[in-house]
């Protein structure tokens, strides 16, 4: 029988909703889905057919022990997405690659922990960004973590420390904050093999902006327009990677509807299933297909 490990983390050996009914659909095909922790020292994972990447929700805490374990995971069996792609894509620094490739994404300021660190004043004053409010947060980071809306008018309070602490321990991030969110949050395209699946909307609780389910963000499904599927698709042509076989990209509206990257999500993204019938079955095939590939 085909065997496929779902690398998660420990908290989530049970799977969450949106594994869950993947997994489903991957048994109702004959193959036999166990979940492991990517950091469990026991596991054999070359008695895996297939190692699916799907929720190791802590690998931000120890990225350089996830980066290596995806490494030897692949030379043992075989592993989707691909290493190499893990280690692009756990670094937020890849949005600034895309950026120079022309795709247009969220405009973002990066404070480098090697170089001098500049004050946050003075950064939003160079870019233009001083009369609103700013997102600081670091560029190895899941959902929310480490993030901090700062307010206008208030760059040396605790957004200033924020940086500074960030920039001590690594690289960080800093953006305008982007008014369309608490409005309309993002947008996400979900791609199978570099095929557009389907397209949902994360829309914020009230008084939020982020679009976690943890922070009570709704999801709905959606369409996506001529113009967003260009900047999705024009994202993914510059993932240098033949086997891709999933991807989320998340969208959102910046001034005079312009459309911009927010995230390029390879490694560990929500698919949500669940606002698409027929989804997790599709997807589950190809999963199958790779395993037996």
């Amino acid at each position: 029988m085909t065997t496929i490990a779902f690398a998660t983390c420990t908290e989530l050996l049970a799977l969450d909703p949106d594994d869950a009914l993947l997994a489903d659909a991957v048994r109702a095909l004959g193959a036999e889905v166990v979940p492991r922790a990517w950091d469990d020292g026991a596991v054999d994972w070359s008695a895996f057919d297939l190692v699916l990447v799907r929720s190791p929700w802590d690998y931000h805490l120890r990225r350089d022990a996830f980066v290596h374990w995806a490494a030897r995971v692949e030379r043992e069996t075989r592993l989707l997405n691909h290493a190499a792609t893990i280690a692009w894509n756990t670094d937020k620094t890849y949005l600034r690659t895309l950026a120079e490739r022309g795709v247009p994404t969220v405009p973002t300021a990066w404070v480098g922990q090697a170089g001098p660190s500049p004050s946050l004043a003075d950064l939003l004053a160079e870019r233009g960004w001083a009369g609103g409010e700013a997102i600081v947060k670091p560029a190895v980071g899941l959902g929310s973590s480490g993030l901090l809306r700062v307010p206008a008018g208030d760059p040396g309070g605790a957004g200033a420390a924020h940086l500074s602490a960030l920039a001590a321990a690594g690289d960080a991030m800093v953006q305008p904050f982007v008014p369309s969110l608490p409005v309309a949050g993002e947008l996400s395209l979900v791609f199978f093999e570099r095929r557009l699946s389907h397209v949902l909307r994360k829309r914020p609780a009230a008084g939020e902006f982020r679009v976690q389910p943890e922070f009570g963000a709704v999801t709905v499904p959606a369409t996506a327009t001529p113009r967003q599927l260009a900047v999705a698709e024009r994202a993914l042509a510059c993932v240098d990677d033949d086997a891709l076989l999933y991807a989320r990209v998340d969208l959102v509206a910046g001034p005079a509807d312009e459309v911009w990257l927010m995230e390029l999500e390879l490694v560990e993204p929500t698919l949500y299933f669940e606002a698409a019938p027929g989804s997790a079955e599709r997807f589950a095939q190809l999963v199958l297909d790779a395993a037996r590939a």
